[in-house]
Order: structure tokens, then C-alpha cells, then sequence
């Protein structure tokens, strides 16, 4: 009896003592939260319905972690409304609260935040614990301000000396700035100095560089000396390529010279790539013999790229070599079939043997054609030539491929668009417009989304007879009405702003109702960070996924997945040192499947480097199947399209990867 009592007077003890002692206080101002925080999952769950109202709360709600869940969930979608409950958030004692905020407003975009983020830039703080927000808030501004707050920004001249942080600021600012097309020249020598400055941290480089490289008002012919200099020196790949896209366009007479150069010098087929690229600014003709050069490069990214300088820059100079590259067998489909597009192009009408000796090689190439896409490639090398209308009518009887059909339709678009048509065809009643309309007819009674796409596109701008036979107002509006949303949302809006412009209305594309939850019970079983790896035909890919930062998105991909959905995928898009895109269901970027998911974008995932992993879409809030992983930093798209995940190995089974390759799985590892 006595050993009970012992321990029973030892608990009650014990309550005493703990009842005296002070209460726990919670740390309201500690960030975080997890996959499993329902207030978390419900905020989430209110960004993706966007129910501005729902979120309006918890912009005012007693810890830190949901302020600033709310205030960065409205960079997700631009609801303007929101602006005036986001500015009190300026204010924050939180610095991250602040900067969330300052994220969204200039993710809406509107011009009613440029005033409060001004007014909320800390001036005085050039190094202290606001920096990080006046950067922000100087990147929001880029989004959101007018030409005259551009132009004050231009003119500040200290950053570059007293703080790196706003200097990155500044230069982020220029870059969104200049993606609206507003350019502050007096800005260039900024930037030109801190891309050759290596003193300046990378990011900030990095940046300067993006806006040589994507402005193309930003006047750089001045600027030889310097850029080629920052051309030889700089070691960091990503920096290079994209100072050597902005050195091609300085227009020197050593500039030639300079880029053969540096291809000698570079290994990285990326740069390469950027490279072969510049050689388009040059005046027609030149750089050829560099490009002959490259053409046979082992890396086909390269060689395609050589030949698409050949479809747009070569001259009947060049009609020898590259009829030989026409019956090389060992040259890729993707260069061989620009090579075609350069010869039709600079063969003389009088030399009736030569063009009709191109025709029957790449006809015979496109009866011999590996694969659907090497086929649709060889097709669209007769753009330009309308007198083959009839044969690629004939090719459409039979054809069954999404790409193929594509293609066709294209390429009847650009014969009829040739200015030689009306000549080769004369007569607004001749028997060639009852053929099109026939194959343009068979497309609308098939609903294929794909070629419906690019007809609707057609007819914006067509203004030749062919309009009297087909009725594009009626025809596509019954093709519209067979389509299946959100599955078909990219069609839809492509025949909707056609109608549009035939009415002369102003076009207001379909928004898709929310439709797809985000599957919870999945991802609070897993880590934030899931590793995953893709396998491809010609290797291993190694990627990780973000949960905690892109549930919805995450979410989906890990569904697909489990589905095997992705098994033996093509990878349809192949952009050279742009992307790879996957996960279409017909093979031409066209197939969705009947549901659609949310943008969500974050300050904490963007696209500043290499390997990102982001969701393909026809618009906002139209994600669905198609995913896309970059080459090289594409800060462009920021803001636009989702980010869930990065390549950690594999940009060498990337730098491999032609149209066409397929995925044989993804699996989690």
C-alpha cells in the first residue's frame, strides 16, 4: 500500500510545480509550417480556387507563417482587388511578410501598386535588414511602373558602388522593365559595366547579362570592345552564352572572326549553340563557311541550328556545297531539312535540272522518313513551294500522324501566302481553292485539335479568295462547339479570338473553372523535396520535385506517374539551349487531358538557372500533362509558368536528346 502512495504524491507534486510555472509562449513570429498544417493546406487550397476573399483574412492573421502564405499567394494570379489589402502588408514587422507582398503586387502587375512600393522602399537602408525587400520591391516596380519611374531608376548611380544587393535590384528592375518594352537606353553602360566587372556577384552578372541578351532595344553596336572582351573572359557558362548572344549583334567587321574563335574555344554545347545563333545577325551571306563547319558538329542541336542559318541567310553562292549536304547520308533530318528549305530558296528558276534534282531527293526523303517527325520536317521544306500543293494534299489522304497533319496544314498556309500563288494559280474561282477547302473541311469534320489550331491562326490573317470558299466564321465556330473542356482550352481560344477578329470584337479568351483539388493525403506522406529520375532512350535524367512550395503541380506529377502515364511519352519539342517538352498524348504539343490545374508561382523557385523543371500551358491556369525542363536560365519566363522541380544530373543526356526520343519511365526514387 505504501509503494501506491509514494508515486501518487510524486505526480501530484509534479502538477503543482508545473502549474506554477509561466505558460509556453508561442513564437508568433517564427516562419514555418509543413505539408500536413492545415491552415497551411487551406491557404493553398484558397490560392489555387482563388478566393481573394477567403485570403483577405489571413493577410491579417497573428503569426508571421500565414501572413505570409496569403500575401505570396496572390502572385499566383493578378486580382487586382487585392492590391489595397496587400500594401498594409508593406509595413510588416516580418521582413519576409514584406517582401511576399511586395512579390504579388508586382505580379499583378497594375499600376495602382507603383505608388505604395515606392513609398515603401527604404532608402536609407543601403545595407541593413531591409535590403533584401528594397530588391524586391525594385524587381515589382519593373513589372508595374511607368516610364517616368523607369527613367528615376536610371539615373541612380550609387548602387553599384555602396550595395550589391540594390544593385541587383536595379538590374532586375531594367530586365522586367524591358520585357514590357520599355527601354531605358542611358542604362546600358551599367550594365555593361557590371557584366565584365567580376567583382559583382554572379547572380547580379547574370541578370545584366539577360538584358543584353533579351532587350533588343538595348543598342550594343558601341559596346565591340567590351563585349568581346567579356566574350573571352568569362568562364561561367551560363553568363557567356548569354553576352555572346548580345556580342553578336554589335555588327563589326571582326565580329566573324571573333565568333569562329570562340567556337575553336568552347566545349560547352550550350555556348555553341548561342553561337551558331549570333551568326543571324550578320549580314546575309556571311559566316557560312563557319556554319558549313558546324552543320557537321556531333552535337545535332548545333548541326540544326547551322542549318536553319542556311534556310534564312544563304545565297546562290552556296548552291554547290549545300547540294552535296542534300545526299549526305550521314547529316541529321533536322539540319538536311533546312538545307532543302535554303536550296529551294537560292535556286534560280532557269536552273530546271538542279531545283527539279532538290525536289526528287526530298521527296524521296519524305517517302523514306525515319519517323513521323524527320517526315513533317522534310514536309515543311515545300513551303515555298506552291507548286507542290497538290502532292501535299495528297500526302494528307492517307496521313494519320497529329504531326504530319500539322505540318500539311502549315504548309498549305504558307503556299497560299507565297507571292508567287496567285500567279501559278490565277482566277479567284481556280480548282486549287475547292482542293484546300476540301482538306480544310475533312480537318473541321475530324475536330482535330491540332491542325484546328493552326487553320484558326490561318484565317486571322488570310485575305485571299480562299476566304469565299471556306467560311472561317461558321466553319470554326461548329468545330469550336465539338471540343471538350478544359482538355481542348488551347483550340478553343485560338477559334475564339479568330471569331473575334472576323467580328471585330475584342477577344477575351475562356477561363477555365477550377476543377482539380489538390490531392493532400498523397503528399503529406512524402518529404518536402522528392527525389525523382526520367528515363529516356538515351539515359538517366536525375530530378528533384518541390512539394511544400508547388503542392498543386507536385501533386499531379506524382499522380501521372503512378498511372505510368508517362511511359513511353515522346519528347515532341526539342528547342535548342532553350527546352525539352514531354508528356503529350498525341505527340504535337496539342494533347491535354480533361482537367486542368492552377498556375503557382513563388519568390522561392524561379527560373535564374539551369535544369528547372517547369508546367507547359496554353495560357494562365491551363497546366495539365506537359512538363518542360530548360537548358540554360530563362528568367523570361518567371511569373509565367510553374516551377516544381530541377535536374540535379543529367544536362549531358539533354545535350543528346533530338525530337522524337522517347521517355520509357519516371520513377520516384
Amino acid at each position: 500500500m505504501k509503494a501506491f502512495i509514494i508515486p501518487v504524491l510524486f505526480i501530484t507534486a509534479m502538477i503543482v510545480v508545473e502549474s506554477c510555472l509561466p505558460p509556453i509562449q508561442e513564437d508568433l513570429n517564427k516562419i514555418e509550417y509543413s505539408l500536413s498544417d492545415p491552415l497551411y493546406q487551406k491557404i493553398k487550397d484558397f490560392q489555387d480556387r482563388r478566393l481573394s476573399d477567403s485570403l483577405y483574412s489571413y493577410l491579417s492573421h497573428p503569426k508571421a507563417t500565414y501572413r505570409m502564405l496569403a500575401s505570396e499567394a496572390f502572385g499566383s494570379y493578378q486580382d487586382s482587388l487585392a492590391i489595397p489589402y496587400l500594401i498594409p502588408l508593406l509595413k510588416d514587422n516580418i521582413e519576409v511578410v514584406r517582401q511576399k507582398a511586395a512579390y504579388s503586387l508586382g505580379q499583378i502587375g497594375h499600376k495602382n501598386a507603383e505608388k505604395p512600393l515606392i513609398q515603401n522602399f527604404i532608402p536609407k537602408d543601403s545595407a541593413g535588414p531591409y535590403q533584401l525587400t528594397n530588391t524586391i520591391i525594385l524587381e515589382a516596380l519593373g513589372k508595374c511602373g511607368t516610364d517616368s519611374t523607369l527613367q528615376q531608376i536610371c539615373k541612380i548611380q550609387n548602387y553599384k558602388n555602396a550595395n550589391s544587393q540594390l544593385l541587383e535590384g536595379q538590374i532586375l528592375c531594367f530586365y522586367r522593365f524591358g520585357l514590357r518594352n520599355k527601354i531605358c537606353q542611358s542604362s546600358l553602360p551599367l550594365i555593361i559595366e557590371v557584366i565584365n566587372n567580376k567583382a559583382y556577384p554572379e547572380k547580379t552578372r547574370l541578370i545584366a547579362a539577360h538584358c543584353l541578351q533579351r532587350l533588343k532595344g538595348l543598342d550594343v553596336k558601341n559596346y565591340y570592345k567590351e563585349l568581346r572582351n567579356a566574350s573571352f573572359e568569362e568562364k561561367n557558362p551560363l553568363i557567356r552564352m548569354a553576352i555572346i548572344s548580345a556580342f553578336s549583334r554589335t555588327n563589326h567587321p571582326e565580329l566573324i572572326n571573333d565568333l569562329e574563335e570562340l567556337y575553336t574555344r568552347i566545349q560547352d554545347s550550350r555556348v555553341q549553340c548561342n553561337l551558331i545563333k549570333g551568326l543571324q545577325n550578320l549580314p546575309r551571306g556571311t559566316g557560312a563557311t563557319f556554319a558549313l563547319k558546324a552543320i557537321h558538329n556531333p552535337s545535332i542541336q548545333i548541326s540544326e541550328l547551322a542549318g536553319e542559318f542556311f534556310a534564312k541567310n544563304a545565297t546562290e553562292v552556296h548552291e554547290k556545297d549545300l547540294l552535296k549536304l542534300i545526299y549526305d547520308e550521314n547529316l541529321n533530318w533536322l539540319a538536311k531539312s533546312h538545307i532543302y528549305k535554303a536550296l529551294i530558296r537560292i535556286t534560280p528558276a532557269y536552273k530546271t535540272l538542279t531545283r527539279d534534282a532538290v525536289y526528287a531527293q526530298l521527296i524521296k526523303d519524305i517517302q523514306n522518313a525515319s519517323n513521323e517527325y524527320s517526315k513533317a520536317a522534310y514536309i515543311s521544306a515545300l513551303e515555298n513551294s506552291p507548286r507542290y500543293l497538290q502532292y501535299i494534299l495528297q500526302l494528307a489522304e492517307k496521313e494519320k500522324s497529329h504531326v504530319v497533319i500539322n505540318n500539311i496544314t502549315t504548309t498549305l498556309q504558307k503556299m497560299h501566302q507565297h507571292p508567287s500563288f496567285p500567279f501559278l494559280y490565277p482566277g479567284p474561282k481556280n480548282y486549287v481553292y475547292y482542293s484546300t477547302t476540301a482538306f480544310l473541311s475533312n480537318q473541321i469534320k475530324k475536330h482535330d485539335v491540332g491542325s484546328l489550331a493552326i487553320i484558326a491562326e490561318w484565317f486571322r490573317n488570310e485575305k485571299g479568295p480562299l476566304v469565299k470558299f471556306f467560311k472561317p466564321d461558321s466553319s470554326l465556330k461548329y468545330a469550336q462547339s465539338l471540343l471538350s473542356l478544359p482538355r481542348d482550352i488551347e483550340t478553343y481560344n485560338e477559334i475564339e479570338n479568330t471569331i473575334s477578329q472576323i467580328k471585330k470584337v475584342k477577344f477575351q479568351p475562356k477561363v477555365i473553372e477550377y476543377n482539380t483539388p489538390i490531392s493532400w493525403t498523397q503528399l503529406v506522406q512524402l518529404k518536402d523535396t522528392i527525389a525523382a529520375e526520367i528515363n529516356t532512350e538515351k539515359g538517366k535524367i536525375e530530378i528533384e520535385l518541390y512539394s511544400k512550395i508547388a503542392p498543386a503541380s507536385v501533386a499531379n506529377f506524382l499522380k501521372l506517374i503512378q498511372q505510368n502515364y508517362f511511359n513511353n511519352k515522346i519528347i515532341h519539342r526539342v528547342v535548342p539551349n532553350f527546352v525539352i517538352q514531354i508528356g503529350c498524348p498525341r505527340g504535337d504539343g496539342y494533347g491535354s487531358l480533361d482537367y486542368s490545374l492552377r498556375t503557382e508561382v513563388s519568390t522561392e523557385l524561379n527560373y535564374m538557372q539551369e535544369g528547372v523543371i517547369g508546367m507547359a500551358n496554353a495560357g494562365p491556369d491551363t497546366e495539365c500533362n506537359q512538363f518542360f525542363i530548360t537548358y540554360s536560365p530563362t528568367p523570361h519566363l518567371d511569373g509565367k509558368y510553374s516551377v516544381f522541380g530541377k535536374m540535379n544530373k543529367g544536362m549531358d543526356i539533354m545535350n543528346q536528346i533530338i525530337q522524337g526520343d522517347k521517355i520509357t519511365g519516371i520513377s520516384i526514387k
